[in-house]
């Protein structure tokens, strides 16, 4: 990565720039580095890299996990973000566009966003059927849950996907699982070639289910957002179908969100 900053006709402080190439490295590692590791992706020598993940780690920007010695975002960042989005709410942007899904396709739509420890769902719009799939905002679903875990772990380097796969074993929550890990990887790079997940009743039985990122201004995914659906009537052309309204209404949510060329 460039770490150089623009040309500018002010003052610059280029440790400040260096300090943020540290943050987004961090960002983009999903599962931590050290002070070896930045050093040698940034082209930064490890005695600055050093000076900066101390004074970060002072202000809480940043955490290092005590066994491996590895650093990764920290409390103070999101404490941070909270404050910058607090006029630009995920949830406000993307209500109407789930109501609008929910209605046009009969099925529920959920949000959600993801940290190491799995996905939470943040909002919802449930099918105005009376026999639907639901759950309550708040509610916790595993790292390898279906198609949302799919498009979560899709957006982490291969490195970190890697290390995820190594240490966690995919559980078989039922009999069409995805659960070798070779078998996952491909279907992973299928998730990040074509922008969207599917799951034939892969995490819960007689269930089928989509799934769309909605990125951030660095192409990760901040969030995501799925439609799920009784797979006896959620197949086929309804699903493709719900793939291309939901990742419309994800790049609307974009676009409302900053992301340039989100709906591109």
């Amino acid at each position: 990565m460039d770490v150089q900053p623009k040309e500018s006709t002010g003052y610059s402080a280029p440790l400040v720039y260096k300090v943020f190439a540290v943050l987004e490295e961090l960002a983009r590692s999903g599962s931590g580095m050290g002070v070896s590791e930045i050093s040698r992706c940034l082209n930064i020598s490890k005695s600055t890299v050093y000076g900066i993940t101390q004074a970060l780690t002072d202000l809480e920007v940043i955490i290092q996990d005590p066994q491996n010695k590895k650093f990764r975002l920290g409390p103070t960042l999101v404490h941070l973000g909270s404050r910058a989005l607090a006029g630009i709410d995920i949830r406000a942007a993307a209500r109407p566009l789930m109501e609008e899904l929910s209605r046009e396709f009969r099925e529920t739509i959920f949000l959600g966003t993801f940290d190491e420890k799995g996905i939470t769902i943040i909002e919802k719009a449930d099918s105005p059927e009376d026999l639907r799939i639901s759950a309550p905002v708040g509610t916790r679903i595993p790292l390898y849950a279906g198609a949302a875990g799919k498009v979560f772990l899709a957006g982490l380097k291969d490195s970190a996907l890697k290390e995820i796969l190594s240490e966690r074993r995919i559980p078989a929550y039922t009999a069409k699982t995805i659960t070798d890990a070779g078998e996952y990887v491909r279907e992973i790079s299928r998730v990040r070639r074509e922008g969207f997940a599917t799951d034939f009743e892969e995490y819960i039985r007689g269930v089928n289910a989509i799934c769309v990122p909605i990125p951030d201004p660095w192409g990760r995914p901040v969030a995501a957002m799925w439609m799920v659906g009784f797979s006896h009537s959620f197949n086929g052309e309804k699903m493709d179908r719900a793939v291309a309204a939901t990742m419309q209404a994800a790049a609307r949510i974009s676009e409302m969100l900053g992301v340039k060329g989100a709906g591109k």
